[in-house]
């Protein structure tokens, strides 16, 4: 049996988790309980759990705080994250300090046992056991918001220039790529790879308008290292070809918006 730390500061969250939840079914035995992260960081140091399941808000020390002293301290366990909060910033945070798991308050039975089950899968695999499902980080969010999508989405906007594919972003996730290729497809509409490439080839259109870059500097300049491709996908979201844009002000088509 795998052993789990459970940290939260209202009782009643504990002993719901501690008693609804079927702990056993899965593999894992609770070996105690804390009511805030200095607690939970002392426990830790004293019965050395598999895993820690915490409450990101609470008092003395968040679970934020907690997950980044366990990573540096116990590299090893793993942490996972309960929330009442869909918070974009806490998911970065999260994948940050190595988080394995996010779920939201009020805990789904399902949700629970998928992120529990790839956790002692997890744990199996670096024991040297057979595995027999995928790894995932599990991020239970609603809606556009999702912090998978959220998160995949600000590192494409900060590095679009960069050679990025999809099983990059999902190992940065701790997500299997194809769970994260569906959820991103879901969630946007759009596939992962015609996502970027309408992130560059907007970007592409503003420096062919405001700069003087040659069109050539401008497909190496948003990621595109052969020319050929980029004049490609340029026509194909456009409709024209880079320096025809170029040429007409930007008025043979709009900038993509919501991206």
């Amino acid at each position: 049996m795998y052993k789990v730390l459970i940290a939260d500061d209202e009782e009643f969250i504990r002993e719901r988790v501690i008693n609804n939840m079927p702990w056993a079914e899965i593999g894992f035995e609770v070996a105690g309980c804390a009511s805030d992260g200095e607690l939970a960081l002392q426990m830790v140091r004293e019965c050395h759990p598999d895993v820690i399941l915490t409450d990101i808000l609470m008092p003395n020390m968040t679970g934020l705080q907690l997950a980044q002293c366990v990573k540096s301290e116990f590299p090893h366990i793993k942490v996972a994250l309960m929330s009442a909060y869909d918070d974009f910033q806490y998911a970065k945070e999260a994948i940050r300090f190595g988080v394995k798991g996010y779920l939201l308050k009020p805990i789904i039975r399902d949700e629970f046992l998928e992120l529990f089950r790839d956790v002692a899968n997890n744990l199996k695999n670096e024991a040297g056991q057979p595995v027999n499902s995928v790894k995932h980080m599990v991020v239970k969010t609603s809606g556009d918001r999702n912090s998978y999508v959220a998160v995949a989405k600000q590192y494409i906007t900060e590095n679009y220039p960069e050679r990025i594919k999809l099983e990059d972003v999902s190992e940065r996730l701790h997500v299997n790529p194809n769970y994260f290729s569906t959820l991103f497809k879901r969630e946007t509409g759009k596939n992962f790879i015609d996502y970027l490439n309408e992130v560059r080839i907007n970007e592409s259109m503003k420096l062919l308008l405001h700069t003087d870059y040659k069109v050539f500097e401008i497909s190496m300049s948003v990621g595109y290292g052969n020319f050929s491709y980029f004049n490609k996908i340029f026509k194909r979201i456009s409709g024209v070809t880079p320096q025809t844009y170029r040429e007409s002000g930007g008025s043979v088509f709009q900038f993509k918006e919501g991206l």
